[in-house]
This record gives C-alpha cells, structure tokens and sequence, in this order.
C-alpha cells in the first residue's frame, strides 16, 4: 500500500491518479472526505489524517509500504496552515512511518540554494531530508524547479491553468485570490510579464504532470537514494519564456523584473502577522536570486520517465482550450 500525503493538491492529485493508472494500492491522506470524491474514484482508499494532528498519522500509516509526500503550506487552504506545522508534521510523520514499518519514504522538494534557511518552504523540505537520511527508510527527496503550470500563472497568465484541477493557485486563500485577480492575465490582456529577478534567470520549468509521475516513479526503491534534482527538458530565461508568449499569443510580452530586495523586506516584515503570505514571498526571492540551469537527462532516465513536456508544448496545448473560469 502507497500512501499520498497532500492528495487533494495539485501534484498531489496527479500522484494518486498516476500510481492508480499502473495499479497500485494507493490510500490518499485527506482531512475531509467530502472533498476527495474524484480521488476515490479512481479506486483509491481514503485515510483522513492531518499532519497537524499527529495522533491521526498512525492508522494511516498501517499497512503502509511507501509514502509518497507532497505536503507544502505555499498557498494554505485553512487558517493555521504554515510552513511550521508541516515541518512539525513531516518530522512526526517520518518518525511514525519508521516505527510503522515503511520500508521507502518520497518526499517532494526543493533545490538547494544559500538562502534555504531564510525560506520557509525550503527550510522545511531541508529538515526533512536530514531526518530521513537519519532514519532506517529507504528515501529519495525529487527536488524540483519551478512548476510551468503555477508559476507561469503567477507572473501574469491564466493560460497555464487552463485545463488543470485543484490548481494551487484556486486554493481559498484570500490574498493569493487577491493578489491573482490585480496580475492573473496581465501577460494575456496587456503583455505584462511580472518576474522575480533578472530576466536572465534561468529556469528547467518542469510541468507538474511530469513532477507527478517523477514521484510515482520514486517509490521504487530500484530507482535510487538521497536527494535528486529533476528538471523539464529546457533551461530557459524568463525573457525566452516571453518569447514563446509572443509565439503563441501573437503580441509582443515586455519583461518587468522585480527586485529580490522588496521580497526579502516584505517576506520579513509580514513574517509575524501574516507567515503563509511570507513565506510566498520569501519563495519569490527565492527565484530572484538563484536558477536552475539544469541538465536532468540523466535523472529522468533513472527515474524511467519519456519525453519531458516543454514550455512551448504546454502553452501551445493550453491555448486550444477554452479559458479558466
């Protein structure tokens, strides 16, 4: 039995749905069932459980060969969420686990960069990965770039979204959903590309399906051990990205970077009344100061995956849909 903790999120969802597509035994950790309907149908069993609850954690992880975690607190579907709570809540559930008798333990992470500490969400995946290189598990941590169906919305496009279920960014998050409707399509209705960074950063976008079945792949033990970056097929800069806007759109895209100094004032001065909210910012800075100018050729083929989707392919793909509503 394979257990998905954040099923009900984006890459989540797509985990669930690509392990039970090859026909494995999968149980999706959710905290309301009501809300997992789509999961179930795809003949996944459901355990309710939440990683703020740690008592809840063990009936979940009976039975339980490998855990599959994509768990993140980057746009919180309830109030409390945090980075904080999943870093507690993936130390109890790695520890549980272990004494459960997982045998192999996949987590969904980030890349390495300086500013780790200073980032929630990568300070959390890094504290992970220490416990699990600790722990007796078998444990592979796919730490992966930015994603092209989220953050190509997040710099001003609704046509990422097209097509998507549990989108990250249509969680109710109130000042996500206010921040998307001032920059959700001002690539599309004014050609606008709002970035964090120098438009020169270098990205390996890597398309959440391919993240998921990266993920699904992991939970065998035979494809290998420790940290393991994966990216998309292309390295590209945010300006070549707004060239495969103009291509696809027919209108001319103007870059406008934004600096990693405002993320990191604003990421600090939220911090005490507004964490979650933080903590995006900070992720911001986070790309504004590194890329992930990748080659992972040699990583997809370990993990036995096919041809990696590009940028172009998915907003050429995305375009033939009919819009989000």
């Amino acid at each position: 039995m394979i257990l998905v903790v954040g099923a009900t999120g984006q890459v989540g969802s797509l985990v669930v749905r690509r392990l039970r597509a090859a026909d494995q035994p999968v149980r999706a950790m959710v905290r309301d069932p009501a809300t997992a309907t789509d999961l179930t149908a795809t003949g996944a069993a459901l355990a309710v459980a939440d990683l703020g609850s740690p008592d809840t954690l063990d009936a979940a992880l009976e039975g339980v060969t490998a855990v599959a975690s994509t768990a993140n607190a980057m746009a919180p579907v309830r109030r409390g969420d945090s980075a904080a709570l999943v870093d507690t809540g993936h130390a109890e559930l790695v520890r549980r686990a272990e004494r459960a008798g997982v045998q192999r333990f996949v987590v969904a992470s980030v890349p390495r960069t300086p500013l780790d500490e200073r980032v929630p969400v990568a300070r959390t995946k890094r504290r992970t990965e220490r416990l699990l290189e600790h722990s007796g598990m078998s444990w592979l941590s796919l730490r992966m770039p930015p994603f092209t169906e989220v953050w190509l919305a997040l710099v001003g496009s609704e046509l990422p979204l097209r097509g998507e279920n549990r989108t990250t960014l249509g969680r109710a998050y109130p000042t996500l959903r206010r921040f998307r409707r001032l920059t959700g399509a001002t690539i599309d209705r004014r050609g606008l590309m709002l970035v964090p960074g120098p438009a020169s950063t270098r990205q390996a976008f890597l398309s959440v399906h391919d993240a998921a079945a990266g993920l699904a792949a992991a939970v065998r033990p035979e494809t290998g051990e420790g940290p393991l970056d994966l990216g998309g097929p292309e390295a590209l800069s945010w300006t070549e990205v707004a060239g495969i806007y103009e291509r696809v759109l027919g209108r001319r895209v103007r870059v406008v970077s934004q600096p990693a100094g405002g993320y990191a004032v604003l990421s600090t001065v939220l911090a005490p009344v507004a964490p979650s909210l933080a903590g995006v910012l900070a992720l911001n800075r986070l790309l504004a100061t590194s890329g992930t100018d990748w080659d992972t050729t040699e990583a997809a083929r370990q993990l036995g995956l096919g041809q990696l989707r590009t940028v172009e392919e998915i907003l050429r793909a995305k375009a033939a849909l009919p819009p989000t509503r």
